[in-house]
């Protein structure tokens, strides 16, 4: 059984994941009387709160999905692992606003035997699973190196009030879209960075970040150069390069065919990694269109049922925040952080 509080963009994929997987949603919470009646009526849920205390109050739950504002992640999460009625907590990228929020979840997640996921979808791709066996196993020897960006043209294109324009709200483009980069650069580096260096080219007014390019250090002279954007074109690609060759992805993160906040509605997308190595030869690996917030749910509840982990763990999150933390203090200072 499900439920999901926050009835936003996110919130309908979710709903449709469970929909397609026959998930039972028989509970949703949102502040708002009107969201909720309109995203009940489009899902067929009857069981609506405006707070969530009233829905642990009336159901036990296998997964409840949060997908509302940033600054509310940790509060609900803490909340709902303590009522002890819940057996996963899904919670949006990023996971908490601080990597202390983030260690506090964790903690709880421990205490009360919560299966705790960070909500990054991608993680769950054929792609992504093809790209990371390739990396252990060597295909391109030791990894050396990633490059990535992720940009979307929303500055103009989205509304002034829109969350992502409003930090309070946990938007900027460093933990909208840079938290994708930097979640990638860990994982294909298997490790943590030990200094890092940003800086901001615009800024909104109240301080969210438009743009943000990243140097993350790593052991060994490893590095990851990262670049996220709300005002540069439509891109997504990262690259891995390693010492025998490298991988570069298409459509690495995202491949919604409709994402109607930012105006876009396109055919579904395809991925594809090429693989060149040192002698100039290339393989290319394609994959058909992928439901990621599909296949993200079907790992959850696989995750449930055999007391396993999920790629996107809590725990993997910390670190992930622990690193934007830094990457926003030197962007405050101007100076390169130690981790």
């Amino acid at each position: 059984m499900m439920g999901i509080v926050g009835t936003g963009e996110n919130a309908r994929d979710h709903a449709a994941a469970c929909r397609a997987l026959s998930a039972d949603l028989v509970a949703i919470c949102d502040i708002s009387a009107e969201a909720l009646e309109r995203f009940g009526n489009e899902f067929d849920c009857a069981n609506r709160y405006q707070s969530l205390e009233s829905l642990l109050d009336a159901h036990h739950l296998d997964v409840l999905i949060i997908s509302t504002w940033g600054p509310h992640h940790a509060p609900l999460a803490l909340q709902a692992m303590d009522s002890g009625r819940i057996r996963a907590v899904l919670v949006e990228k990023p996971m908490a606003m601080n990597a202390a929020e983030a260690v506090e979840m964790v903690n709880r997640s421990r205490e009360t035997g919560t299966l705790l996921v960070e909500g990054f979808k991608w993680r769950y791709d054929p792609q992504h699973h093809a790209a990371f066996e390739l990396l252990a196993s060597g295909r391109i020897g030791a990894v050396r190196s990633v490059h990535g960006a992720f940009s979307a043209p929303l500055a103009g294109r989205a509304g002034a009030d829109n969350w992502r324009f409003d930090p309070a709200r946990g938007g900027g483009s460093l933990y909208d879209t840079a938290s994708y980069l930097v979640h990638f650069a860990r994982a294909a580096m298997n490790g943590d960075p030990i200094s890092v260096m940003a800086v901001t080219p615009d800024a909104t007014e109240g301080g969210a970040e438009l743009s943000a390019a990243m140097i993350l250090e790593f052991d060994e002279g490893r590095v990851a150069l990262l670049q996220s954007s709300y005002t540069q074109a439509y891109h997504q690609s990262v690259t891995v390069i390693g010492t025998e060759g490298y991988l570069r992805y298409v459509i690495p993160f995202d491949s919604r065919s409709s994402r109607d906040a930012e105006f876009v509605t396109t055919p579904p997308l395809a991925a594809r990694i090429d693989i060149y190595g040192n002698d100039f030869s290339l393989e290319t690996l394609e994959f058909p269109p992928c439901n990621q917030f599909e296949a993200q749910l079907t790992a959850v509840f696989d995750a449930l049922r055999t007391g396993g982990q999920v790629p996107a763990s809590g725990e993997f999150a910390v670190g992930s925040m622990a690193t934007l933390d830094a990457l926003r203090t030197s962007i405050a200072s101007g100076r390169k952080v130690a981790l």
